[in-house]
């Protein structure tokens, strides 16, 4: 599977709240995860419980292990995108 976003998706200010901790509950147990939403048409607003403005949601793993080595993938994403060279983006 890939996913395409595109900078221009992404909030990137402090206007909107952009991210934000979810929790959901199964027969397997809680799980939790990152949501980062995404600029949205503006005919879909924040009505909760059901929030349906786009958005991506990373699953967290449960174990310790696991979650550093996430932490080290956001992290290796980071430094790819201090890295690239400018002007090879996409702005609003």
């Amino acid at each position: 599977m890939r996913l395409n976003v595109y900078s221009q998706e992404l909030i990137l200010d402090d206007s909107d709240r952009a991210l934000e901790i979810v929790t959901e509950e199964s027969e397997a147990g809680t799980t939790s995860g990152i949501r980062m939403f995404l600029h949205d048409v503006d005919s879909l607003r924040r009505q909760p419980p059901d929030d349906d403005r786009s958005a991506i949601t990373f699953w967290l793993p449960k174990s310790r292990d696991n979650r550093r080595a996430l932490i080290s993938l956001f992290s290796q994403m980071a430094y790819m995108v201090d890295d690239a060279a400018l002007g090879e983006g996409m702005d609003l």
